[in-house]
């Protein structure tokens, strides 16, 4: 697991909604994407989840399509 550490040397947390506008994705498709295991979260108290940064770029890695090659 990758992580991303800002100025401080802290481990840098973004929300669900920071998530969403930074994929363009609803914040609905997000929280799917954590139910299903796709993206790891904490949750904070009874009602706030925070994701790593650096999970959310682990789930960004390019792929592969059969196929096409990459230019």
């Amino acid at each position: 697991m990758a992580t991303s550490t800002g100025a401080t040397g802290r481990t840098e947390f973004v929300s669900v909604a920071e998530v969403a506008a930074e994929l363009c994705v609803t914040q609905r498709f997000v929280r799917r994407l954590i139910a299903d295991g796709e993206l790891r979260a904490v949750k904070i108290g009874s009602r706030l989840v925070r994701i790593r940064r650096g999970d959310l770029e682990d789930i960004l890695r390019p792929v592969q399509v059969p196929g096409h090659a990459r230019p």
